[in-house]
């Protein structure tokens, strides 16, 4: 591990050499296509002064970036010699009694629940051929489709105002199989209820990068990722855009948000995102919009409808979250929800809200996000 560390010191000084010896030179080419008393500059001189200091701004970038990443490479060696030092020592050391037992899992609450990401589904909607029996679509079904003769599992069955049902599986195959099944029977038809791609977003980009130019970075800088999308125009064809957080004049960077097709999806969140001078990971986006006058949910507080505000914080009308001085909490996102088990005792901002998780979790079971 020293001797890796010694490497590692080396090719540093020797990059910071080797990068230091081509500036000078081109340095020396630029002095001496410029005349030392004269104001004006041939055309063959100049010509050579261009094309020498574009180099020279290459090779600075060039040596700027080559000791950037030498220096990653030496603050991994130096944690790794850390970490095997600190195994070491722990080896060493007895091991201790533990007084009282951990529990075997976590309690399971409502606002526990609703944080798991939901398993993906695919689901079919399914109505009569003839619009007068719809109201008959749940007995044409459990009379004419039998899934454990079809060893299909259906993960769940919903019926809407219309009279249609839901129907949802975990395994695309069952929900063909299903589908398949129903279209043949004489009174029910079934259509696929397309969900909506998912949405990612990389934060901490440079506001320079534009919506073009951050697109090729991302082609040219990441390889690998390209060919596992299947090239660059299939790459570009399921990756877009869709809107920039941020990016105020004092803001250096910005926050993009992309919309892409599950595939794409799996592949960008398994690696970093190499951009010109930095690289990121992404991360899944949610959007949830929340009125900050009524709590409710889809707009904000300058198109909201209502006249009086609500707080955020004891639920009463009348003030805002800032002007409260009462010292009850109650969530009144909550409190109209009235669902069973779901405590109030919290602000109507909190993160961590349980209505709000599950309108995140029914917004989540819309997306495709492709088969686990």
């Amino acid at each position: 591990m020293e001797d890796s560390l010694n490497n590692s010191n080396l090719e540093l000084v020797n990059a910071e050499d080797l990068l230091n010896d081509r500036i000078n030179n081109l340095s020396k080419t630029i002095l001496k296509c410029i005349p030392e008393k004269s104001d004006s500059i041939k055309v063959e001189a100049r010509k050579t002064c261009r094309e020498a200091t574009e180099k020279l701004r290459n090779h600075s970038l060039e040596m700027l970036g080559m000791i950037r990443f030498l220096k990653i490479e030496y603050e991994k060696a130096v944690k790794e010699n850390i970490d095997i030092k600190n195994k070491l020592n722990n080896t060493d050391k007895p091991t201790e009694q533990v007084g009282k037992q951990l529990p075997i899992r976590q309690t399971r609450t409502y606002a526990n629940i609703v944080t798991n990401k939901p398993e993906p589904t695919y689901a079919i909607k399914i109505s009569t051929k003839n619009n007068k029996d719809i109201g008959q679509v749940e007995h044409f079904l459990k009379t004419n489709v039998k899934p454990s003769q079809l060893k299909v599992p259906i993960a769940k069955v919903k019926k809407i105002k219309t009279g249609e049902m839901i129907i949802e599986c975990i395994d695309k195959k069952d929900i063909e199989k299903l589908t398949t099944i129903i279209n043949t029977t004489k009174q029910l038809q079934s259509k696929e209820i397309i969900k909506g791609n998912p949405r990612l977003i990389l934060n901490n980009i440079d506001k320079q990068l534009d919506k073009t130019n951050l697109i090729e970075v991302i082609c040219n800088n990441n390889r690998e990722l390209i060919d596992s999308c299947g090239g660059i125009d299939s790459f570009k064809s399921q990756v877009k855009e869709k809107f920039r957080l941020g990016g105020r004049e004092k803001d250096r960077s910005v926050s993009v948000v992309f919309e892409v097709t599950s595939e794409v999806r799996k592949e960008i969140l398994k690696r970093r995102i190499n951009l010109e001078w930095e690289s990121v990971y992404a991360k899944d986006y949610i959007s949830l919009m929340q009125c900050f006058k009524c709590y409710r949910f889809g707009h904000k507080s300058d198109k909201c409808k209502e006249n009086i505000p609500i707080c955020g914080q004891c639920g009463h009308l009348g003030h805002d979250f800032k002007n409260c001085k009462s010292n009850d909490i109650k969530c009144i996102v909550c409190a109209r929800a009235n669902i069973k088990g779901c405590k109030i005792n919290h602000v109507a901002r909190d993160t961590k809200c349980p209505t709000m998780l599950k309108i995140k979790d029914k917004i989540m079971k819309s997306i495709d996000y492709g088969q686990c």
